[in-house]
């Protein structure tokens, strides 16, 4: 925090009547306050931008204000943000507890204005004092590292030019040691070389500017005369008086490298031999002013080895840097002498390719490259097939400059991989508006969840025989401030991608759970389905976690169903079934959502403990018409019932597809034809009240 800064406070607390209290309290003296409801949130909003302090509440669900704070602490990028606790807990032992977990203070609910503004401002202050004090000390201690290992000669002189101190390179560049000259002044060194006019000029740049610079000649120990470049510094005290003197030297005849063998090692790859990324940028900047004067194509070609890592783990390090040498040899032999290849990364490469006819030309040899780096490779360790792929942007055509040029051919680059790799795949205007759609969603969407722009909408799941409902699906909607609603098969992905899906997952369980609750409260009985995500499983959510937060709630935990996708199996299959057995142990019941649509779904059914299985809608849409649809749906039926596991039908939209469903005893779906999903409020309304209620 600097001095024009506002410090920055966190306040975490799950109740929403105290988070506004203390963010009053502190607002109106001016400081900057992030209030959270959540343990989880903060941890998360911590790592992000890290606060100058942190309230934090005891009593909360899921994360408690201990836990919260033990893991801060144990990341190195919040373990020295201080602490406050907040608890009506008065007790010694609570508070002994906070102070031995890391906080640094401890306050009393109700509050008191002004004991929390004084408590905040002590701790604001000793915080920057002490911060103050260890970049001093890392300053001084950087100093004294940098005067002992500096290859450069270093003399330190009183205002008289008396020396004081020398570093190891003083005698390494001289052939004094430092009791030879401490004492001395400078005039020890003196070669002859120079008249009383340059020691003047010298003399006159210290005292009229506080430095001088320049070639000086020295005598070394032994007698001979080498010339060295020198900067000589006034240091001043705190009263801007001078004090001594610091000279810092270079012996100019020690280079080691000559110029050309310096532009190599910073220009070219050391293992293939290509240009690096800096060559790269240099050519394709000198080519595209070429290319703009004389109106041509140019093709900038990045291109991924598919399945490198593979090679890696099966055949061993060594091979793998064979193979990417004989990925350059390929590309280096598939251009011409006015081209240019690079290897930018661990297995990423580059080409320019200049003066082209047009898009087809490029085409045709990006199609080349990819057929030559798909032949057999011949390495140390065996023989190796992999694939590539390639992303094309061209110049006028897609942009005007290097940056841009390669941040588009960056982007069709990722459309490459997103499709499955081993292809190639030109920059379109359409990539460029879906990536900024996606990062200022992204942007977005880390603030929905403290903003109130999330919500939950509920499809009933109902008995097709008796038209009871039995449960809800619980959807999670999104409303944007500007945008409007946002499909969740659009921001979901995003979430997941952005590391975003474990907290507002954790925010959807706790919604649920409450609203479960308040239903129950007026006698409104039965489960609520949650769909977890692949990213949730096993890391994302804590089946102890989830356990606790049922209880939290006074429900039984049968009463949160959590669906699961087959693309969440097929991740981790350790993993997912360690979870899935702990989940069921605790008396969590799991669905298979989807079902149907995956290329394993037989072997999920009988390997992985679930309770039902939900038809993809996919389907239902059509098994009135299609006697081929109506066959898998009977499949599906007779398969599940042998495995003594219940069938939800998804996608019901008509009364002949609910007809056919009973005929074939499918006991239980939702769908449009019953509702579509509702708020909860919405849900219970009117005669769905007497739809809900139980009996």
């Amino acid at each position: 925090m600097t001095e024009n800064q506002k410090p920055h406070i966190m306040v975490v607390d799950d109740t929403l009547e105290n988070l506004k209290v203390i963010n009053s309290i502190l607002s109106a003296e001016n400081y900057e306050v992030r209030p959270l409801s959540q343990g989880e949130q903060a941890l998360y909003a911590a790592q992000e931008e890290v606060p100058d302090l942190i309230l934090l509440d005891i009593m909360m669900p899921g994360l408690d204000g201990y836990q919260v704070c033990e893991r801060l602490k144990a990341n190195p990028v919040t373990a020295k943000v201080p602490v406050i606790f907040l608890s009506a807990l008065q007790d010694a032992e609570n508070k002994v507890r906070a102070f031995q977990l890391g906080g640094v203070d401890y306050i009393s609910k109700p509050f008191q204005a002004e004991e929390v503004l004084a408590r905040v401002a002590t701790h604001l202050h000793l915080s920057q004092l002490q911060q103050a004090l260890q970049q001093q000390n890392r300053q001084l201690q950087e100093a004294a590292t940098l005067f002992e290992v500096s290859s450069d000669c270093i003399v330190l002189t009183d205002v008289r030019g008396v020396i004081h101190r020398v570093n190891p390179s003083f005698t390494e560049l001289t052939g004094y040691a430092p009791e030879e000259v401490i004492g001395q002044t400078p005039r020890l060194f003196k070669s002859g070389r120079h008249d009383r006019e340059f020691y003047q000029q010298l003399w006159h740049g210290l005292l009229q500017q506080g430095f001088w610079e320049g070639e000086i000649w020295n005598r070394h120990k032994n007698g001979s005369i080498y010339p060295q470049w020198e900067r000589i510094t006034a240091v001043r005290d705190a009263q801007g008086e001078v004090s001594g003197y610091i000279a810092q030297a270079s012996e100019i005849t020690r280079r080691k490298l000559t110029e050309r063998e310096i532009r190599h090692h910073g220009n070219y790859d050391a293992l293939t031999g290509l240009a690096n990324r800096t060559l790269l940028l240099e050519r394709l900047d000198q080519a595209l002013k070429q290319h703009n004067r004389n109106r041509c194509t140019l093709c900038l070609l990045l291109i991924a080895l598919d399945r490198f890592k593979q090679v890696n783990e099966s055949l061993g390090y060594l091979s793998g840097d064979a193979l990417l040498q004989q990925v350059a040899a390929r590309l280096s032999d598939s251009i011409r002498e006015i081209d240019t290849a690079a290897r930018i990364g661990g297995s990423e490469f580059a080409l320019v390719l200049t003066e082209q006819a047009d898009h087809r030309q490029c085409e045709a040899m990006a199609k080349q490259v990819l057929e030559r780096i798909q032949e057999v490779f011949v390495l140390p360790e065996g023989r190796a097939e992999i694939d590539a792929s390639i992303g094309i942007s061209l110049f006028p055509d897609d942009a005007d400059s290097h940056p841009l040029l390669l941040r588009n051919a960056t982007l069709a680059l990722s459309r490459a991989k997103a499709e499955g790799g081993s292809r190639l795949r030109f920059f379109t205007e359409a990539m460029d508006k879906e990536v900024l759609q996606r990062h200022r969603l992204e942007r977005d969407l880390r603030q929905a969840l403290t903003q109130d722009q999330l919500s939950i909408h509920y499809q009933p799941i109902v008995d097709l025989h008796s038209g009871a409902t039995l449960g809800v699906e619980s959807l999670l909607r999104w409303r944007h401030p500007e945008l409007g609603p946002i499909s969740p098969a659009h921001f979901i992905p995003i979430a997941e991608g952005a590391g975003l899906i474990q907290a507002i997952g954790t925010w959807v369980c706790k919604a649920v759970c409450q609203q479960l609750q308040e239903w129950r409260q007026r006698g409104l009985v039965f489960y609520a389905s949650v769909n977890v995500s692949a990213h949730q499983i096993p890391q994302g959510i804590d089946p102890k976690w989830l356990f606790e937060l049922t209880q939290y709630h006074r429900l039984e935990p049968e009463f949160l169903v959590l669906e699961i996708t087959e693309t969440a199996l097929a991740d981790d299959l350790e993993g997912v079934t360690t979870w899935l057995e702990q989940v069921r142990e605790l008396g969590f019941k799991v669905y298979l959502d989807d079902f149907g649509t995956g290329y394993s779904s037989l072997s999920y059914l009988k390997n992985f403990p679930v309770d039902a299985v939900k038809i993809d809608r996919a389907f239902i849409r059509d098994m009135v018409e299609q006697s081929r649809d109506r066959a898998l749906v009977q499949a599906i039926l007779a398969m599940s019932q042998s495995l003594d596991l219940q069938v939800v039908a998804e996608g019901i939209e008509t009364q002949a597809q609910q007809q056919l469903l009973r005929e074939i005893n499918c006991n239980y779906g939702q769908g449009f034809v019953f509702s579509k999903p509702l708020p909860a409020e919405e849900l219970v309304q009117g005669t769905g009240i007497e739809l809900l209620r139980s009996e």
